[in-house]
């Protein structure tokens, strides 16, 4: 009875007192503020978080791109594409991130054995950004020269087994963008076999080939011009085979182009450096991700035809009968 008493006198009092009713709507306000920025914070998170390619970081000030890399290697049409991880098939990767026509990064990784081979972090300002990737298998090199353009040049005018790749990536502040990118073969393979025996005289040679690039454009992955490529001098003996033929004379090379065709010339010396045979093989099919191999008489002095096969990797050989002369 008491307690009805007291409850009553508590509403008397609500009811004569502004003060109190004041008070009161105050509160009830308060309360009703705090639990409506609760769920707005909530909300505000979830979209943070709700994207495809960017995660939140740390850092305020800048983005993360976050890069890891595999191997595509591309099949015939009824079979599809398979990813090779990138340390099975490349010994070093350079990294090559552009803002305009300046380079901001520019990094390489030696393939250790490690798990982080082929993965790179890097902070950047927010902006748009072309990340330029080449992977390939010069073991003894220094690390390859970056031009302002975004060009390599070959190790000693020539290349190895290599693999790029090239996007374009949008940094956003305080966002990780992750970028997972699959690197194709970006040069072509050239080797030269004999069916008929080397000379006793022919003790050496050099090899020119012309309408291959020196350099290669690691934006638009491809060779950056057409030039000549002469190799020096060397002893023919380190490609004789055991039944006297010259063997597997062979050539990364860049290319101008997706295909094209190139020309080749062999000049045989004896041991006193005097030219004894000169060989032109012209028209000889490339392309990039193939192998072309050339077989035929290299020592006959009336110059017969070479075979030229070009192995594609896509799918079927193209067998090709070149005259030479």
């Amino acid at each position: 009875m008491n307690s009805l008493k007291m409850f009553s006198k508590l509403i008397d009092a609500f009811r004569i007192s502004p003060f109190l009713r004041l008070s009161l709507t105050f509160v009830v306000s308060l309360v009703a503020a705090l639990i409506i920025a609760s769920l707005l914070s909530s909300c505000e998170k979830a979209i943070l978080t709700d994207e495809a390619e960017t995660t939140e970081i740390t850092d305020k000030s800048t983005g993360e791109l976050y890069v890891t890399c595999s191997f595509l290697q591309a099949q015939s049409e009824i079979t599809r594409a398979s990813s090779v991880p990138l340390n099975e098939c490349a010994t070093r990767v350079q990294y090559v991130i552009m803002n305009g026509e300046s380079i901001v990064h520019n990094s390489e990784q030696i393939n250790g054995g490690g798990s982080s081979f082929g993965t790179l972090s890097v902070n950047l300002e927010p902006g748009t950004y072309r990340l330029m990737i080449f992977a390939h298998n010069e073991h003894n090199g220094n690390p390859i020269s970056v031009g302002t353009d975004g060009s390599i040049q070959g190790f000693n005018n020539r290349a190895t087994d290599s693999f790029s790749y090239s996007t374009e990536v949008v940094i956003t502040k305080n966002k990780r963008k992750a970028v997972s990118c699959k690197l194709t073969r970006c040069v072509a393979f050239l080797s030269f076999t004999s069916t008929d025996e080397i000379p006793s005289d022919v003790a050496k040679f050099k090899l020119t080939l012309m309408g291959v690039s020196s350099k290669f454009d690691l934006r638009n992955e491809i060779g950056a011009d057409a030039t000549t490529y002469a190799t020096a001098m060397v002893n023919i003996s380190n490609w004789k085979s055991n039944a006297g033929m010259m063997s597997n004379v062979e050539s990364y090379v860049f290319l101008p182009a997706i295909e094209t065709t190139i020309n080749a010339k062999f000049e045989f010396y004896n041991n006193a450096n005097e030219l004894v045979l000169t060989r032109n093989i012209d028209n000889i099919q490339m392309r990039i991700n193939s192998k072309t191999t050339v077989t035929g008489a290299f020592f006959q002095s009336d110059g017969m035809d070479a075979t030229i096969t070009v192995d594609n990797d896509w799918g079927e050989e193209i067998v090709i009968n070149d005259l030479n002369n």
